[in-house]
C-alpha cells in the first residue's frame, strides 16, 4: 500500500470518486480546504481512496469504488491506524468518524476497536 500527499493532479480522481460514492462525502474543496491533510492510498491498481483529517483529528475518507471490499478493507485498516498513530504523536486522545455505510460502522467496531457514541465512531488513543 501507498499513501502519499493529495495533489493537484489527483483532484479529477478525487471528483470521480465523489460523484460515485453512494454516502454524501462533501466536496472536493472539503478535501483541500486550507487546515486540512489530505493523503491518497493507492495500490498497485491505483488509487483506492482519499483519507482527509482536520485540525480536531475527525477522519473522513471518500473510497473509490464501493464494491471493492477487499481493497477498500486495506485501506481502511491502514488508514484509521495512521490516524491513531497521528493522534498519539500529536497529542490527541482520540478518532473520531461519522459513516452513512453500516457495514463500514459494523467492520470498524468489531475489528479497529471503534465506538459508537452520539452518531460518531470514536477510538480512544
Amino acid at each position: 500500500m501507498n499513501v502519499r500527499h493529495l495533489e493537484a493532479t489527483d483532484l479529477d480522481m478525487l471528483q470521480k470518486a465523489l460523484d460515485q460514492d453512494e454516502f454524501p462525502h462533501g466536496t472536493v474543496k472539503d478535501y483541500t480546504a486550507e487546515r486540512v491533510f489530505s493523503e491518497v492510498y493507492e495500490d498497485e491498481q491505483g488509487p483506492v481512496g482519499v483519507i482527509c483529517y482536520n485540525q480536531i483529528l475527525h477522519f473522513f475518507a471518500v473510497l473509490c469504488d464501493n464494491k471493492s471490499r477487499r481493497r477498500n478493507a486495506a485501506v481502511i485498516i491502514q488508514a484509521l491506524n495512521d490516524a491513531v498513530e497521528k493522534a498519539r504523536s500529536h497529542g490527541y486522545t482520540e478518532v473520531r468518524f461519522q459513516t452513512d455505510s453500516p457495514p463500514l460502522a459494523e467492520f470498524c467496531v468489531k475489528n479497529l476497536g471503534f465506538v459508537a457514541s452520539k452518531g460518531e465512531y470514536v477510538r480512544y488513543v
